[in-house]
């Protein structure tokens, strides 16, 4: 006992409870049996004098070792509730944080493949980092063509001095075979990483510990790197790194999804350059044919065409359908291809007689309309049974309607003058729906609610909604003149380029009201008339975002000229780029994709530095463009 009893007081609380609870029982019982036994034996015998006394002196002792067990006991029971308590709680808000981290990442899923283009991807994934984890800036980096060196796309959130040094080292050029072939993807700030390689200092002075870098691939082939700066010299916890790995995948289809979508438009960019003779219609069909067949893992097709006016049928290409119309698999695309041409879906039978003489389990007639009108048909034909269904009708039908666009544009490519005229109006035609034509659209249910309340009498909801209406006016109005000033860039003569970019600034500050800084150094740049005005464009898209998105009310413009090189950059003090973007509509960056699309035209780049309520900074750099003046 006496043991025992050393034991207890020397050992902590918890642990003394730990080990004896299962004697708690017996102690009580034993400490009941000793309290009566001198109570009513040894007392009673050997101290009649004292007894009262000595039976308080026993109250006391054993009442308070009982007491004591049973109030530890309780304490220790309470504990364990809190702990349990406590431990729940911070269970369950991890758990609401990693919730929170998955929605963010369901919606930039969403988002990314709803992206339009390469540039809008990239954007996307230089935020992600910044949502998902604890990170506190990132650069998307990608393997310039042709080159082993690396070029900058995209910065998010870092400073502006690390920015400068950055592109001073991008400039310098940053060889690019290491970050193909790395498979570290995690870096010190002090390491001899190419990414931090000269800007130590500075990203001590940042408070950057380290970077994750996350390889985009394409057609599984590593295109560009984002990097995620972190304060941390070890990075992000383990989650965190497992979110990065799942943005990536995310990107990954994206990019995969563009591509295949790149390729489809590659078929029609060589459709528009194609000859205008039957052999090169010819030769296109056959083009898209065999990508139609690749894409849907086909083994047979043919694009059948309808001559209206002397309603006949003609075959312009075909795969593995036979050599002549009375072959069973020609006989079943071509009475396959009549049946849907006054139709507007596809006809897909996924389930065929395999033990037919055609031999094709599933196969798929998609008409060929555009305008309105039904050129023809595309017939693909599988030997797996459910290969084609219904789930695959929008896809066949948007195959099917491209290659009705191509057709088309061949069939009219002899009467189009220049290709730019064609992209200068398919620009035009993106700048009104975006803009004109969404604001008309808004000014007609603003005049519609305005009729409603002066019905009503609501005199003054009307006057404000008048003055909406004004302002909703004003920015149509402007919209038309931006497009109208922009049919009229030209650059007539080498060493005009920057009289005519100030000429645009001063008449794009006196209508806008905004304040508009132009320099060009040196001012008698030379550069030839047609790359000139592709500068130009840039120039002119780049202001009118920070005039309709950035909510700018400064913008600074400037063309400098050094090395054989040109460097057109625009800055503004808007609002940034969104943090997160909205709900309801899918992402669309038609203005910068425009401008990349223009500089890399010139054998250049473009570099857009973005932090949210820090303002825009687009940097063109073209190589080789300056001409002796």
């Amino acid at each position: 006992m006496y043991k025992l009893w050393q034991q207890l007081r020397t050992a902590p609380l918890h642990f003394q409870l730990r080990r004896i609870r299962w004697l708690v029982p017996v102690i009580v019982l034993l400490l009941a049996a000793v309290h009566q036994l001198l109570l009513q034996n040894f007392i009673e015998m050997f101290f009649p004098r004292w007894a009262e006394a000595a039976r308080l002196l026993v109250y006391t002792f054993t009442g308070s070792i009982v007491a004591w067990i049973g109030l530890s006991w309780l304490a220790t029971a309470v504990s364990r509730q809190v702990e349990a308590e406590s431990q729940l709680r911070t269970a369950y808000a991890k758990l609401e944080a990693n919730h929170q981290k998955l929605l963010a990442l369901h919606d930039l899923g969403q988002n990314v493949t709803a992206a339009s283009d390469k540039q809008a991807v990239f954007e996307m994934a230089a935020r992600a980092p910044l949502e998902l984890t604890d990170a506190q800036s990132s650069t998307v980096v990608s393997f310039a063509n042709g080159t082993n060196q690396l070029k900058l796309d995209m910065a998010w959130g870092l400073s502006d001095d690390y920015l400068r040094l950055l592109r001073e080292q991008v400039d310098k050029g940053i060889m690019s075979e290491r970050c193909r072939t790395c498979t570290t993807l995690h870096a010190h700030s002090s390491s001899d990483c190419p990414l931090f390689d000269g800007l130590q200092k500075q990203a001590r002075l940042d408070g950057i510990g380290s970077l994750i870098c996350l390889p985009i691939v394409q057609a599984n082939e590593r295109i560009a790197v984002l990097s995620a700066y972190f304060p941390s010299a070890d990075g992000p916890p383990e989650d965190q790194i497992r979110l990065l790995n799942i943005l990536g995948g995310v990107i990954a289809a994206a990019l995969d999804n563009l591509h295949a979508r790149a390729r489809q438009a590659q078929t029609l960019n060589a459709l528009d350059q194609a000859a205008q003779s039957a052999d090169a219609l010819d030769d296109l069909a056959v083009n898209v044919l065999q990508i139609a067949i690749s894409g849907w893992d086909a083994q047979a097709g043919g694009l059948f065409l309808f001559d209206e006016d002397a309603q006949t049928w003609t075959c312009r290409a075909q795969h593995a359908l036979g050599a002549s119309w009375t072959e069973p698999r020609y006989e079943l695309g071509l009475e396959m291809a009549r049946r849907v041409l006054n139709s507007d879906v596809p006809l897909i039978s996924p389930n065929l007689n395999a033990a037919a003489e055609h031999g094709l389990g599933a196969a798929a007639a998609a008409p060929l309309k555009t305008d309105g009108q039904t050129l023809g048909a595309l017939f693909l034909g599988t030997t797996k049974p459910q290969a084609l269904n219904a789930r695959h009708a929008d896809l066949l039908a948007t195959m099917a309607h491209q290659i009705a666009l191509a057709i088309r544009n061949a069939q009219l490519y002899a009467k189009l003058g220049q290709m730019a005229v064609v992209e200068e109006r398919y620009r035009l035609s993106r700048e009104f729906h975006d803009g004109l034509a969404q604001t008309l659209g808004y000014l007609g249910l603003q005049a519609e609610r305005l009729e409603g309340l002066l019905e009503t009498g609501q005199m003054e909801t009307a006057v404000t909604e008048f003055d909406e209406l004004r302002r909703s006016i004003r920015a149509a109005y402007a919209d038309v003149r931006e497009a109208i000033d922009g049919l009229r860039l030209r650059v007539d003569n080498p060493g005009h380029l920057a009289e005519r970019l100030a000429d645009y600034t001063a008449e794009f500050a006196r209508q806008t009201g905004l304040q508009v800084e132009f320099t060009a150094v040196p001012q008698n740049i030379a550069v030839e008339p047609d790359k000139a005005l592709q500068l130009l464009r840039i120039a002119q898209e780049a202001l009118t975002n920070a005039r309709k998105h950035a909510q700018a009310h400064k913008i600074d413009v400037r063309l400098r000229a050094h090395d054989r090189e040109l460097e057109l950059s625009v800055t503004d003090d808007g609002h940034g780029f969104p943090d997160a973007l909205p709900a309801d509509r899918a992402y669309r960056s038609y203005g910068l994709a425009s401008m990349r699309e223009r500089a890399e035209s010139l054998g250049g780049s473009l570099t857009v530095a973005t932090q949210p309520g820090q303002g825009t900074r687009i940097t063109a750099v073209v190589k080789q463009l300056i001409v002796d003046s």
